[in-house]
């Protein structure tokens, strides 16, 4: 019983930010929603071999290789599909209709992909860069200077729009 109380806790614990995470990254609920299903069927699979000091960058390490496979066998997602479901209602609705999110969104998506992973790992994730950094299997170092990057094209593209 406690492995699957262990594994209750750490769902309702990630379960959120894995979903954000895909949502932010593809804009598209539904394909969030599958994909985060699979990073936690996966986890379950794993249960026993994870190392649970890591347990968090395993998951969204998951999250990201499941996104990058989706996108080479599907080349294209919907950007527009703003449905609700079973995850934080008021977070999905703040997203979808605040002018500011929906600038940011287009900010973020102007970005080469690596520089929207970080910004969105580290800014709205809120992880640290050494979880980034074994998430996207690069170094820490690496991890900062594709966020200073980041910031700094973001910060052109969101001045250029006003």
């Amino acid at each position: 019983m406690a492995r699957e109380d262990d594994f209750s806790e750490v769902y309702r614990k990630y379960s959120d930010k894995i979903f954000r995470y895909l949502y932010w990254q593809s804009k598209n609920f539904h394909l969030a929603e599958d994909l985060t299903s699979e990073v936690f069927t996966r986890a379950w699979e794993s249960w026993d071999s994870l190392r649970k000091d890591f347990l968090q960058a395993w998951l969204f390490r998951v999250a990201h290789n499941l996104l990058v496979d989706w996108y080479r066998k599907k080349k294209e997602v919907s950007i527009n599909e703003r449905n609700v479901g079973f995850y934080d209602e008021n977070l999905l609705e703040k997203l979808g209709n605040d002018e500011q999110v929906d600038g940011l969104w287009k900010a973020l998506n102007s970005l080469p992909e690596n520089l929207k992973s970080v910004a969105i790992l580290r800014f709205v994730e809120e992880l640290s860069a050494r979880e980034v950094a074994v998430i996207l299997s690069v170094s820490e170092v690496n991890v900062r200077v594709l966020q200073h990057r980041a910031l700094v094209k973001l910060k052109e593209v969101m001045n250029d729009a006003k």
